[in-house]
């Protein structure tokens, strides 16, 4: 039996006003998580990923952006029919953040200990005692080692791993529903990418905790994640179980991704650069989004596809794909 749903967005479109323009940034976009699954968010820089990870608990700045369409349920909570005072309660606590950087997201001026402190104690009913003995548990549960002398050190006396570590546990310690993970490995070497990878499904799986992991490395979605959704200019193109959709990709953007990348089975084989560019998204163009960069597309392209289901829970946006779709 499928585990609950925490997290369902459906058809989320919002723009942001610019200079007295408004630009569509996200378009009928379709994701779903549930407890104690990863889910994969890929795409190019400005497809779109940060955005709609910032939109699940409205953190993108009010005065420009404007929800046109969709909904976003998160654990029965109707987020775009909230006010702010209620999602503030969730933020930290039902909702999670690990992002790209750690030492943004830690007070340089803050011992370890004082900083997971304040926090534990903000989301919890836990005394001060109860909390100091939290610290140590949230520190131990990332597999930092000698927590005891990790809690009285400063940010900038730990390698980026270990701060990563502090942060993941900072976003674990009220046991919240969603975690997103946003390029959470990118500053880091590739030994310590791993382990920061493992201790996220570990924990995944030991709190059943729904995690949303934004990653441009197809590598970091394949080891880790159970399904991938593929962004592009906002607009979700492809959706799948992740091996079905990296080994076989029916998208011409997914396909052009793939071939991007370096395989190390292949060496011979020369890494390949989507043709054209990303489009300007304040002329987006009609029809496909994809299309002029697409080396595949005919006269149908010139109308937008819809995500269609062409196999269980595998859906693609392209004409080629559709039950009525054209010859290529």
């Amino acid at each position: 039996m499928m585990n609950p749903l925490i997290l369902d967005i459906q058809d989320l479109s919002l723009s942001f006003q610019t200079s007295g323009d408004e630009v569509s940034i996200l378009r009928n976009v379709k994701l779903q998580i549930a407890a104690g699954e990863i889910v994969g968010l890929v795409g190019e820089s400005g497809s779109g990923k940060s955005v709609t990870a910032l939109a699940i608990s409205k953190l993108l700045p009010e005065k420009i952006t404007r929800f046109t369409n969709g909904s976003i349920d998160f654990d029965g909570v109707d987020i775009l029919q909230s006010d702010e005072s209620a999602i503030a309660k969730l933020r930290g606590k039902r909702i999670g953040f690990v992002f790209q950087e750690p030492m943004t997201a830690l007070n340089p001026t803050m011992t370890i200990g004082n900083q997971l402190f304040h926090v534990i104690r903000r989301h919890s009913n836990l005394s001060k005692s109860e909390a100091r003995t939290k610290v140590r548990k949230s520190l131990e549960e990332v597999l930092i080692s000698k927590p005891e002398i990790v809690e009285n050190q400063y940010p900038f006396q730990l390698s980026g791993g270990m701060r990563q570590r502090v942060v993941i546990a900072m976003a674990m310690s009220a046991n919240p529903a969603l975690l997103i993970a946003d390029e959470p490995t990118t500053a880091l070497d590739v030994t310590v990418q791993a382990e920061i990878l493992t201790l996220i499904e570990r924990l995944a799986k030991n709190h059943g905790t729904a995690v949303l992991l934004i990653s441009h490395d197809l590598g970091v979605i394949a080891k880790t994640c159970s399904r991938v959704t593929v962004l592009y200019a906002g607009e979700v193109v492809e959706s799948g179980n992740v091996a079905d959709v990296l080994r076989s990709p029916h998208h011409p953007y997914t396909q052009a991704l793939i071939r991007s990348l370096p395989d190390i089975a292949t060496r011979e084989r020369s890494l390949e650069t989507i043709m054209g560019e990303f489009p300007d998204l304040r002329n987006r163009p009609s029809g496909c989004i994809y299309a002029p960069r697409c080396p595949k597309k005919f006269e149908k392209c010139s109308q937008s596809p819809t995500l269609v289901n062409i196999n269980n829970l595998y859906e693609v946006a392209c004409w080629a794909e559709q039950p009525t779709g054209g010859v290529a």
